[in-house]
């Protein structure tokens, strides 16, 4: 079971290189082409189907003129052909008014496929407070 936990593991970081990317073909290419899929953006209600995430993230890449993500506390539990990923989003956002920092705690779903695990569900909630000891958001 090794072996899955590192595929899904590497699945998940396919995921947030396609999300620093801001490149909505390699978003799409990590999700499960199909209409059940599922996304919540933090702050934004959950969105249904392929064609509605791929363009949540699209419209979120337009906006966004860079993205660094450090994923801290990564979780992955494998069950058969499902898995779920839980970690810690330390996001630094270069938008048109300036850098944003933020954490952010997600879940992610992965089905598998055909040997390979796609994601079907990420749920993304900000957090409120810092938990840092010293309250900094900064990537090491």
């Amino acid at each position: 079971m090794a072996a899955d936990r590192d595929a899904v593991l590497a699945a998940n970081r396919a995921f947030y290189q396609a999300f620093e990317s801001l490149d909505g073909e390699r978003m799409a290419a990590v999700w499960l082409r199909e209409a059940r899929v599922t996304c919540t953006h933090p702050g934004w209600r959950r969105l249904l189907g392929f064609g509605a995430v791929l363009k949540s993230w699209e419209d979120i890449f337009s906006g966004t003129f860079g993205v660094r993500i450090e994923i801290r506390d990564e979780v992955a539990e494998v069950r058969g052909d499902t898995a779920w990923v839980t970690c810690t989003e330390v996001l630094e956002t270069r938008l048109p008014d300036g850098v944003s920092h933020g954490l952010v705690e997600a879940t992610n779903v992965f089905e598998r496929r055909d040997g390979r695990w796609w994601l079907v569900h990420h749920h993304g909630s900000p957090l409120a407070r810092r938990d840092e000891p010293d309250g900094d958001l900064q990537l090491h």
